[in-house]
């Protein structure tokens, strides 16, 4: 089984950037993710095992159950997750989401966190997870909607290299609105939808530490991609600098903003 594509990469700093990424996020990912009740979670794409490390420091009691299809992402989640493995919290599986390796009705929620954005066919991982779901087992997802993306004081070239970012996205497969199917699909899917809302993450003056972590966070997306978008041709290379010193301007103003919109789905396998 050979490594998937993936907009940002599979090296060491990626994995650390993703590490870095699931620590900064927790509060605007988890806010209102409910648990309870919950004793056996799937999680689907778990990568190098960054949200995990988090799930089971909130819920201890929870066994997660980690799907990825890159041998490489899961090597690193070994690493991170060693302390839960030997305890037998969490096991580790390789394997496509849309052919999970998991019995019928045997897991009682399941977890995606920017995952569905990744891969081909959104469709047929949800259905293949909600397979894999209890009667009444839940299913939570939060996922991209890159058009929503505004920075102020508008810089083009940031916009430009956002949708160069997007496009290369598409090429590989990939969907970066996936947020705003997410309804839609959980339906297709057998799934009862609970809720769905887009949920703003909003950077601003009046918190000025925080408005600069969110850029230099969304900053640190697009240098992530850097390799990507230059092999796909989508963006003039020799303006790749451009795009950095626009982040330090805006990073700079007295006025600046960050706001994104990702989407936040809870489903139930119907019983």
């Amino acid at each position: 089984m050979s490594e998937p594509a993936y907009i940002h990469g599979y090296t060491d700093a990626e994995a650390a950037r993703l590490e870095a990424q699931a620590e900064f996020l927790a509060p605007w990912l988890f806010a209102d993710l409910d648990l309870g009740g919950v004793h056996t979670l799937l999680e689907v794409g778990i990568g190098v095992g960054a949200e995990t490390r988090l799930l089971r420091a909130r819920w201890p009691e929870l066994r997660v159950i980690g799907a990825d299809v890159s041998q490489g992402s899961l090597e690193r989640a070994r690493q991170t997750l060693a302390g839960d493995l030997d305890a037998g919290r969490v096991t580790l599986l390789r394997g496509s989401g849309a052919r999970l390796p998991l019995a019928t009705a045997s897991v009682d929620a399941a977890l995606f966190v920017w995952v569905l954005e990744h891969v081909p066919d959104p469709q047929a991982v949800l259905r293949d997870t909600a397979r894999c779901l209890k009667p009444g087992g839940r299913l939570f997802a939060r996922e991209v909607y890159n058009r929503s993306f505004l920075v102020e004081p508008r810089r083009p070239v940031i916009d430009e290299y956002f949708d160069a970012l997007s496009e290369a996205q598409r090429r590989g497969g990939g969907h970066p609105d996936i947020a705003a199917r997410l309804p839609e699909l959980a339906e297709r899917a057998g799934l009862e939808v609970i809720d769905f809302r887009f949920v703003p993450a909003l950077a601003d003056g009046r918190d000025p530490v925080q408005r600069t972590a969110f850029l230099r966070y969304f900053e640190g997306i697009f240098r992530s991609a850097e390799p990507q978008i230059r092999a796909a041709g989508v963006f003039p290379p020799e303006r790749i600098p451009e795009v950095w010193r626009a982040f330090d301007e805006v990073v700079a103003a007295p006025d600046a903003l960050l706001c994104y919109i990702g989407g936040r789905l809870e489903a139930r396998r119907r019983a």
